[in-house]
C-alpha cells in the first residue's frame, strides 16, 4: 500500500512539477536525469557502487542540459535580430537565353575562324 501511494506521489510530482519551469530548468532536469540512468547503468555493468554512478551521472547531464540551453538561447537570440532572413522562392522562372543556329554563309563571313567545306561545296575535279 505505502509503494503505491509513493509510486502515485512521484508521478504526481512529475507531471505538474515541470509545469512552471523555463526552458533552461527543463533542460537542466531532463539532462539530470538522463545522466542518472545513464550513470546507473555504467555503473552496474561496470560492477561498482550504482549510488555513485547515479550521482555522478546526474552532476554531468545537469551540466549539460544547462550549457545545451544556454547555446540554444544564444542561436534563438541570434536568429531573432534579423540577422537570418530566409530565402524566398522565385515567382517565374528566368527566362532561358536563345540559341540561334547561324547559317553557313554567316560561318563563312566570320573573319579568324576555316571554314570546313562539306561534299556539297567542293567542285568536280575538271581533266
Amino acid at each position: 500500500m505505502r509503494s503505491r501511494i509513493a509510486l502515485i506521489t512521484v508521478v504526481a510530482l512529475l507531471v505538474t512539477g515541470c509545469a512552471n519551469m523555463n526552458t533552461t530548468q527543463q533542460y537542466t532536469l531532463s539532462g539530470a536525469a538522463l545522466g542518472a540512468a545513464g550513470g546507473a547503468a555504467i555503473a552496474a555493468i561496470a560492477d561498482t557502487s550504482v549510488a555513485a554512478g547515479i550521482g555522478i551521472g546526474a552532476a554531468v547531464g545537469a551540466g549539460a542540459g544547462y550549457l545545451l540551453s544556454q547555446n540554444r538561447q544564444q542561436h534563438t537570440s541570434y536568429y531573432q535580430n534579423n540577422h537570418y532572413r530566409p530565402a524566398h522562392a522565385r515567382k517565374t522562372k528566368p527566362a532561358k537565353p536563345r540559341i540561334e543556329q547561324a547559317s553557313d554563309q554567316e560561318l563563312a563571313s566570320r573573319p579568324g575562324k576555316p571554314r570546313i567545306q562539306q561534299a556539297s561545296d567542293q567542285q568536280p575535279a575538271t581533266s
